[in-house]
């Protein structure tokens, strides 16, 4: 290892930290950004329209070409799990960053 390898590995962890983080806050700006679209689409999820959706289509009455992946079974549901979890990864890692500060 040459006398001053380290600063180039160190070099290296800031940067790829810096780009993460950014990438990680521009995220988040999008999340609370958009969350009212985000409460739009699980009410849809639960509510009576879906389900008036959901029969039209199982009848053949949404055109063949209309994207309709909110009409799967799991893509909604998918979401919200996904969601979840990641808010609680959100707070683990927020704890450990403060705890270890």
């Amino acid at each position: 290892m040459n006398q001053y390898e380290h600063i180039t590995r160190m070099e290296h962890i800031l940067n790829t930290h810096t780009e993460k983080i950014a990438a990680l806050q521009e995220a988040l700006d999008f999340i609370e950004a958009h969350r009212a679209e985000y409460r739009d689409l699980i009410e849809y999820y639960y509510s009576a329209q879906r389900e008036q959706d959901l029969a039209d289509d199982a009848q053949g009455l949404i055109p063949a070409e209309l994207h309709r992946g909110v009409l799967s079974e799991d893509a909604i549901y998918e979401l919200m799990t996904d969601s979840y979890e990641l808010g609680l990864r959100m707070l683990e890692t927020a704890h450990t960053i403060f705890k270890n500060r």
